[in-house]
Order: C-alpha cells, then sequence, then structure tokens
C-alpha cells in the first residue's frame, strides 16, 4: 500500500486484525462449563479438585477446583478455558498445595470433609452431560446414602 508516496506496511494491520479475531491470552474452547459442587446439601469448601473426563473414544479432560463459595469453572489448561460436549465422568478429590518443606497443605475444611474416595476415581459413579455451549452444571454429593449415577 502506498501513502503519500511512500510504502506502508500491511503486516502492523494483520497482526491487529488477528489478535482481535482470535484474541490473545485465554480462550474458550469446546463448551464452557461453570457450577458448584454441594455436599450434604452445602457448597464445597475450597480446595476440591473437580476433573471432567470424556466418556467418547476422544477428548481431553477438564478441570476445576472450587472456591469458597463451592462454585467452580473448567479448563483445559490454564490458558484454554473448556470442556468437551458429551458424557463425563466427574471425580472429585481435594487438590494438594505443597508447602515449602514439600509436604502437603491442606485446610482445616478439608481436612475435616469426609468425600468418598469412590468419587475420586475413574470409577466414579458421578456422569454429567456437557452440551454445547455455555453449562451450569451442579454436583451433589450425599455422604450419608450411597453413591448413585445421575445426569
Amino acid at each position: 500500500m502506498h501513502m503519500n508516496g511512500r510504502r506502508v506496511p500491511l503486516w502492523p494491520a494483520v497482526v491487529a486484525c488477528l489478535v482481535l479475531l482470535f484474541g490473545c491470552g485465554r480462550r474458550d474452547i469446546g463448551a464452557s462449563a461453570r457450577g458448584i459442587v454441594k455436599i450434604d446439601g452445602k457448597p464445597a469448601p475450597a480446595g476440591i479438585r473437580i476433573d471432567f473426563q470424556p466418556q467418547g473414544p476422544t477428548g481431553s479432560p477438564s478441570m476445576g477446583i472450587t472456591n469458597a463459595a463451592g462454585r467452580y469453572e473448567l479448563w483445559f489448561t490454564a490458558a484454554d478455558r473448556g470442556v468437551m460436549p458429551g458424557e463425563c465422568r466427574v471425580m472429585l478429590q481435594p487438590s494438594r498445595e505443597y508447602g515449602p518443606d514439600g509436604n502437603p497443605k491442606i485446610s482445616a475444611a478439608l481436612q475435616s470433609l469426609r468425600l468418598p474416595e469412590e468419587y475420586a476415581g475413574e470409577q466414579s459413579p458421578l456422569i454429567r452431560t456437557v452440551k454445547p455451549g455455555r453449562n451450569w452444571i451442579e454436583i451433589t454429593i450425599d455422604t450419608t446414602s450411597p453413591p448413585k449415577s445421575s445426569n
């Protein structure tokens, strides 16, 4: 392109368009999911790790961690928010942080939590269906009765 007899490079305009089109930093991939984890009718404490494992032959898992209100958002990676649409097995377990001495640090709320182990592994009875687009997914655990599968 020529402007007043000088050649003006196009690459800055191309880069600006790409940034506007694709964004920079975090992005949504697949579907998005937010929700709340409730244990025995109350919001879960901060620090519960939620893993969504797609049940189809392909698909990447997503994870989130509850905040102090029991709410979470699912991410593929630290930069890619989202979850694969379809049926997903949901696994719950206390997240682990490590102190400077290398020993695990677990909050008092997580230490006192009695989350049944069957929710932590690949045999978790929790199955949720993720739809394309935005999803609100409530996960309710009743530690006083046996686990059951639900959508």
